[in-house]
């Protein structure tokens, strides 16, 4: 999948990302939980997992504002900015979690809401292990982003492993080490 193609497949991240104070609007707000079942195909095989996403809070305007900020002076500020961004919630990918450092969400109509998360370092490298790989370097956050409805239904993507950076139509680029998403077929809202 080429860069374009990422960056409008994970569309909703730089809208939440570079989006004000109104994006924190929604009536369920956290602590709140997530889990989601992922997969993602090739041609010779694929690999599917189910990963737990704890918003513990969601991202003040102040500490965004710090992150926007950092990411319009490149990719290098924005990972240190992010890494020192205090932890709201984290990523859990069979017995490993992962630190959230940002986690927005934005209302989409009256009945459905989108949170995007990003994590302090990379989830899985797929296909990192070949004996060909490219190398990992660079690839230092992972990002997650879904829409749920007011039942707590719904589905999503995420990029394991990450580059961003600002530019594009959106504002932000997003490329993933394996050149493909995770598709969250099912996301379902834990009850609290």
């Amino acid at each position: 999948m080429t860069r374009r193609l990422l960056t409008a497949a994970l569309v909703a991240i730089p809208v939440a990302l570079m989006a004000g104070s109104p994006s924190q609007s929604w009536k369920n707000t956290a602590p709140e939980s997530f889990r989601a079942n992922g997969q993602m195909t090739a041609g010779e095989g694929g690999v599917a997992s189910a990963i737990d996403i704890q918003v513990d809070r969601y991202t003040p305007d102040a500490d965004h504002e710090v992150i926007v900020k950092a990411l319009k002076e490149g990719y290098a500020p924005f990972v240190e900015a992010l890494r020192k961004a205090p932890q709201v919630g984290s990523v859990k990918l069979g017995p490993n979690a992962y630190a959230i450092r940002w986690a927005r969400q934005r209302e989409q109509d009256k009945d459905h809401r989108r949170v995007a998360v990003v994590t302090d370092r990379p989830v899985y490298f797929l296909g990192g292990g070949a004996v060909d790989a490219k190398p990992i370097d660079g690839f230092d956050v992972a990002l997650v982003e879904f829409t749920v409805d007011n039942v707590g239904l719904g589905k999503g993507t995420m990029a394991p492993a990450a580059r961003v950076k600002a530019g594009g139509p959106t504002g932000i680029e997003i490329q993933d080490y394996s050149g493909k998403l995770i598709t969250l077929m099912t996301v379902l809202r834990n009850p609290k």
